[in-house]
């Protein structure tokens, strides 16, 4: 039995870590310790850091990481010694959608000035630098030594990853020096909502009284965990005390806050052009790192005031890379004045000011996107018994988000816990402790392997045909093991098939195992369909004759796949292991 449970939330815009001893966790679930980082600027203490990773020139070796990062690249760009240093930041968004079903170990991912790295060297430093600050803290606070095994570790992902991102991640942690059998993928609606509830009732800012720790058996509720990257919509149904399933296969898209710090960009690119503001994101670098910084915090306070106006301060340099260019007739300043934000925008030397109402535009795009994924999944009769929804991370702490979403849902009650960026973290803690709270979950995909299958003129496409010792066979037909949409349990079989080999003397038996959105994929290679692995199992002594018989198993309700093959002669076994993913 391990004695501590370690998190680590790896957020796009985000990150922290927190850790709590099993002693604690069986007194209060939600106790925990949470790491408080310092921003170096000011008084700011926060419960998570940036995700920025700073990488000395030569590629491999780690120089800071977060705060830290941002600060010293900082100081560095301030000398004009930055530029063969390596800068990473929201790197995390790399993983989501399209591009995280196709990672492998050589997928590369771009720096902030268009260097390259090994996206998994990238994720590892960044994974290792929290595992070695947690562990300093870990050591300070024992009396004793402790030792690996005495550690399990917990890493957060979204559930709304394709199954080779979450496997990404898995190996970027055991190459952050993780044993993966001490290290469980935990999802992160999931972790908040567990968080939450075990909340009592006084710690909910929302709706009076009302808190998901005492819903009665059977109560749905939605959660909307909304970050810097993604926002993912999942609903859950509280079973016995403290355990939940998953009543809708978590869903959403890339519209979370760093769509916001787009439009801010887009809304800079208006008044000074996109020229200009280019030069100065490459020229001006420091200038550009507190700018973005700068609006960072306004970000958080908009929508807290309807009047008056934002204050930022505009960079001097900025300013001269615009009236340096000889095309131009005006000045900065009037040109603000004759553009489109005349009455909205006002430069006076070098502070801007800005209407709330030209700042609360910028949240617009991405809030409409998540108001109306929200609502056509309201206008599902299945979720017409549906009592709260549950608004966790950090960009639930936005008041517009917060008063879009009331808004929009009349009559259901909007829960938001007090520390919503942290819920994940603390949540993760009581996963980590007890994996069984979550009881079912709904399959987000259909799962099959690649399967010969007898030729049929007229039906299977000629260019699929293949000569084997059993007669004409037809290749990439997708043979369908689970269907999408159905319920499955933690810890049980959900798959078990018997394959047999087709060739004589066949020495081998290998599965490529595939996932699609689509409930009834004919081949392998349709639309929406993606390989997510291979798993072989050899045969020591190959048969003279076909027909060797392999059975293949699936558990599909955890938080990962797993899959196992036996060959029924020998009982040999093989289970997925890292090479599966390729």
């Amino acid at each position: 039995m391990h004695v501590i449970v370690a998190a680590i939330d790896f957020g796009t815009t985000y990150s922290g870590w927190a850790f709590s001893f099993r002693t604690d966790y069986e007194k209060d679930p939600t106790k925990a310790d949470v790491k408080h980082w310092h921003s170096g600027t000011g008084t700011l203490v926060t419960t998570k850091t940036p995700t920025c990773l700073l990488v000395k020139p030569d590629g491999v070796t780690f120089q800071a990481f977060g705060y830290e990062a941002e600060n010293q690249y900082m100081e560095l760009a301030d000398k004009d010694e930055h530029k063969n240093y390596y800068y990473f930041r929201r790197f995390k968004m790399l993983l989501f959608g399209a591009l995280g079903k196709h990672l492998t170990k050589k997928t590369k991912v771009m720096d902030e000035m268009g260097k390259e790295l090994l996206a998994v060297d990238v994720f590892a430093m960044s994974i290792k630098f929290m595992v070695d600050d947690l562990m300093v803290v870990v050591n300070q606070r024992l009396t004793g030594i402790i030792t690996e095994t005495d550690i399990h570790w917990v890493l957060t992902v979204p559930a709304i990853w394709s199954d080779p991102a979450k496997q990404f991640m898995r190996h970027a942690a055991t190459k952050a020096g993780i044993a993966t059998e001490r290290l469980t993928i935990v999802l992160e609606p999931e972790a908040a909502s567990l968080y939450c509830r075990h909340l009592p009732v006084n710690t909910t800012v929302s709706d009076g009284s009302l808190t998901i720790s005492e819903f009665p058996t059977g109560s749905k509720y939605m959660v909307l965990d909304a970050g810097g990257g993604t926002i993912e919509i999942t609903v859950h149904e509280v079973q016995s005390q403290y355990t939940l399933r998953e009543v809708r296969a978590a869903n959403g898209g890339d519209w979370g806050g760093i769509m916001v710090d787009k439009a801010f960009e887009n809304f800079l690119c208006d008044l000074v052009g996109e020229t200009v503001f280019d030069t100065f994101k490459h020229l001006e670098t420091v200038d550009w790192l507190h700018l973005s910084r700068e609006f960072e915090f306004k970000k958080q306070a908009a929508g807290t005031q309807s009047e008056g106006n934002v204050i930022m301060h505009f960079p001097v340099s900025l300013t001269d890379l615009f009236e340096t260019d000889k095309e131009r007739k005006m000045s900065i300043k009037d040109t603000i004045v004759a553009s489109k934000y005349g009455k909205t925008v006002e430069l006076k030397r070098d502070k801007l000011k800005i209407s709330h109402s030209t700042v609360d535009k910028l949240f617009e795009v991405s809030i409409q996107q998540i108001v109306m994924h929200v609502q056509k999944l309201m206008n599902d009769e299945r979720m017409a018994d549906i009592k709260a929804v549950l608004m966790v991370g950090g960009y639930s702490e936005s008041p517009l988000l917060q008063r879009a979403i009331k808004s929009a849902l009349p009559g259901i009650h909007i829960l938001i816990p007090q520390e919503a960026s942290s819920a994940v973290l603390r949540g993760a803690l009581i996963f980590g402790h007890n994996p069984m709270t979550i009881t079912e979950r709904v399959l987000k995909y259909t799962y099959g392997i690649d399967k010969y299958k007898p030729f049929v003129k007229g039906k299977h496409q000629k260019s699929k045909r293949r000569i084997t010792d059993v007669g004409d066979r037809c290749n990439d037909i997708f043979d369908k093991l689970i269907e999408k949409g159905l319920r499955v349990k933690p810890g049980e079989t959900q798959v078990k098939r018997e394959y047999c080999t087709v060739y004589k003397k066949q020495t081998s038996m290998c599965f490529c195992i595939f996932s699609s959105e689509e409930k009834n994929p004919t081949y392998v290679d349709d639309k929406g369909c993606t390989k997510i692995g291979t798993i072989r199992i050899k045969f020591e002594e190959p048969d003279d004759l076909p027909g060797r018989k392999v059975n293949l198993t699936m558990l599909l309700g955890g938080t990962e796949i797993i899959v196992e093959l036996e060959d029924e002669k020998t009982g040999n076994k093989v289970i997925n292991t890292a090479e599966f993913w390729g």
